[in-house]
């Protein structure tokens, strides 16, 4: 293995209404990290069906990724969930940033149904939590652009080894998100920035010990 892993980090901007995305909010402040074992680069992505993709697959034209680790938010959800599963399916009644509502559409016409990540996922949720950062595998990224996203990764490390390894994380609204949804945020689960952050930075520190 090499001295030092390259990992690219991906976010996502705003989307759906909300003023903020806390994967946008991360990926701001890993920039300013550095790493002994890693060498990163960071991305945030359109919530666009046909942006992404297209930013996408340029970068990984023009450089060999070890490890992608994309982010993105998933409101409603009470832990850092770890996606295993990425399907080839777009299918939202929620328009994207470009205003395009895509049904029952492939992701790529000769790709598989699914991919699966080849990190070892159970034993990261494990080590997450033991640094009481709650965390569980989730085996459906949805059929949006967070599951698009993730399924062209993992299609391009079956198919040409770039990037080696892929990772989706999906994070929580933060606080002020369900506290601008009130009096119907009772049961909308948060989760503050720093914890989320903490997640993140440990899955990067470790991710060596998972591949």
């Amino acid at each position: 293995m090499k001295d030092k892993l390259f990992v690219l980090i991906t976010g996502f901007e705003k989307f759906g209404g909300e003023k903020i995305n806390p994967s946008e909010n991360i990926i701001k402040k890993i920039r300013k990290k550095k790493f002994d074992n890693v060498l990163i680069d960071t991305i945030v992505l359109p919530v666009s069906y046909e942006k992404s993709i297209k930013i996408l697959e340029e970068y990984y034209s023009k450089n060999q990724v070890d490890v992608a680790i994309h982010l993105g938010q998933a409101g409603g959800r009470a832990t850092i969930n770890l996606e295993r599963v990425a399907i080839n399916l777009m299918d939202s009644i929620h328009p994207d940033n470009d205003n395009v509502t895509l049904s029952d559409k492939k992701i790529i016409e000769d790709g598989n149904d699914a991919y699966m990540t080849k990190i070892k996922i159970k034993e990261l949720a494990e080590f997450l939590n033991k640094k009481n950062i709650p965390t569980s595998i989730s085996y459906t990224a949805g059929q949006y652009i967070c599951n698009e996203v993730y399924y062209f990764s993992l299609y391009n490390s079956e198919k040409s080894s770039n990037p080696k390894f892929s990772l989706f994380i999906h994070v929580p609204f933060l606080p002020q998100q369900v506290s601008e949804k009130y009096p119907k945020n009772d049961k909308l689960p948060s989760m503050p920035i720093q914890l989320q952050f903490k997640a993140v930075m440990e899955v990067i520190k470790n991710i060596h010990k998972f591949i």
